[in-house]
């Protein structure tokens, strides 16, 4: 039997999983996620992993956070706890990797390039963005000025996005100005 406090943890794990599945229908998300070396799956796995059991403040077993992964295009919720783990170590492991190529970019003083200003520049844009969206998670009522500052805000940072994945991006600016 099952006491009150159960039932209302449950139903906090289960709204945050239900959130984080809805943080990965975002239009910038898909942008970056699209372009980044995770899939959707080892992000839905890495958000449960992570984020559910911190918000709830308590442990959570793996079969419970198995239960609360999605199942591709089927509506069943739920994989086998040795799927959630074994997708949870390739995105540890992707997100590692992409963790170190940054240090290595570091280490030989690339970012202090101008190739990697813009990227600099999104990476505060999202900031940004995030900051306007706290916000008005937190109004009970949206204006359409706070609609069409949102909506302004996704779709400036959305071109900048797609700015990034031209393929002069990454290239000097010797080489950019010789394309030109």
């Amino acid at each position: 039997m099952s006491s009150d406090g159960d039932k209302s943890s449950n139903d906090s794990i289960k709204l945050l999983a239900q959130n984080a599945r809805q943080v990965l229908k975002e239009p910038i998300l898909k942008i970056l996620l699209r372009e980044s070396n995770i899939t959707a799956t080892q992000l839905e796995t890495l958000l449960i992993d992570l984020v559910i059991e911190d918000s709830v403040g308590s442990h959570i077993s793996y079969d419970e956070k198995a239960s609360l992964r999605s199942r591709g295009q089927k509506s069943r919720k739920g994989v086998s706890r040795g799927a959630f783990n074994r997708t949870l170590r390739q995105a540890r492991k992707n997100v590692t990797k992409c963790i170190y190529t940054m240090l290595l970019l570091a280490y030989l003083g690339l970012f202090d390039i101008s190739i990697f200003r813009p990227f600099e520049e999104v990476a505060g844009k999202i900031g940004s963005y995030r900051t306007i969206r706290e916000m008005l998670s937190d109004k009970d009522d949206l204006s359409s000025e706070d609609i069409e500052s949102y909506r302004a805000s996704e779709k400036v940072i959305q071109e900048a996005i797609q700015e990034l994945l031209s393929p002069l991006s990454l290239k000097s600016d010797l080489s950019r100005k010789r394309k030109e």
